[in-house]
């Protein structure tokens, strides 16, 4: 019969009982820290999850001195540059029936905007299109209002056509979508889901991008609905919505994430202007998973020394 052999249990020794309770106290304490949510000071212990873009809009001040060189650009982030604005209007102001022309500052040419992504690979360009409002050739502003054309496939045709020569002529990688003022919006969905998909399907964009905020908020859910599959950021204006906290912030980020896709919502800060600034703003984002941050504006941005982009960088960075 064989013979059972006992079990060894293995000798501790006097340090391991220290050791584990200081393991223990570590855990504790990491559990307990990651539930802190950032203050406006310090670095937050409770990172997000985030992407490396930034989308800075530029142009929109028709600052004559503005150059695409102004911005500093990092080599481990991605940009999207939205040239601000191109209108379906001419320089006084009447409709064109989808001709756009180029409003944005006149310091920033096609031979700039090529030269510029020449030297930075990881900037695309982009036309966004209307804006709130324009400035006129005798020197005042209209809003710029969404209409509705007689014939939502001739303002289609003319708008491709069109934007078509623009992203030729500036080296264009892309769309951005920014109507703010509606008194019809009754063919918006037709004319601008239109006019994106065709341009993406012919090749002659990769990016496609809208910006709404709360008044326009359900016009854009309806575009998105439709045409979600061609657009591929949102540029939600949370800076217009009036949000004072940063948990003001974060429930609205999460309830326009149910309107839109949310693997394509970017935050947004209004450079020296509206909304949460500064580390408020980076310390709402750091409680979210974003793909990026989209800042309005380079224009504005400049005065500061770039302060707001290169906060946004510093964070997206990390």
């Amino acid at each position: 019969m064989a013979q059972r052999r006992g079990i060894q249990l293995p000798r501790v020794s006097a340090m391991q009982p220290v050791l584990l309770m200081i393991l223990c106290m570590m855990a504790i304490n990491a559990a307990y820290a990651l539930r802190q949510f950032p203050g406006a000071g310090g670095r937050a212990l409770l990172q997000s999850s985030h992407g490396n873009l930034i989308v800075d809009y530029i142009g929109a001040s028709g600052a004559s001195d503005l150059q695409f060189t102004d911005l500093p650009i990092s080599a481990s982030l991605q940009y999207i540059l939205p040239l601000s604005f191109a209108i379906d209007a001419d320089a006084s102001g009447n409709t064109q029936n989808g001709n756009f022309n180029a409003f944005w500052a006149s310091s920033l040419t096609p031979q700039s905007a090529q030269s510029f992504k020449q030297s930075n690979p990881n900037v695309k360009l982009l036309v966004s299109l209307a804006g709130f409002s324009q400035f006129l050739s005798d020197g005042t502003t209209r809003n710029v209002d969404w209409y509705d054309p007689p014939s939502t496939d001739t303002w289609i045709s003319n708008a491709v056509s069109s934007i078509s020569n623009l992203v030729s002529q500036y080296s264009l990688d892309g769309v951005d979508v920014d109507y703010e003022n509606f008194p019809t919006s009754a063919t918006f969905t037709t004319c601008i889901g239109g006019l994106i998909s065709q341009l993406k399907s012919s090749g002659t964009i990769s990016i496609a991008s809208i910006a709404p905020f709360g008044a326009t908020n359900s016009i854009y859910a309806d575009l998105f609905a439709n045409f979600g599959s061609s657009i591929d950021y949102v540029n939600y204006q949370f800076y217009a919505d009036g949000l004072a906290s940063q948990s003001d912030f974060i429930s609205r980020y999460n309830t326009v994430a149910g309107s839109f896709d949310a693997s394509k919502l970017l935050p947004s800060v209004e450079a020296a202007g509206r909304g949460l600034q500064g580390s408020d703003f980076i310390g709402a984002a750091q409680q979210l998973t974003i793909p990026g941050i989209m800042i309005f504006n380079v224009d504005n941005d400049k005065g500061s020394g770039f302060s707001t982009e290169q906060a946004v960088a510093s964070f997206l960075s990390t």
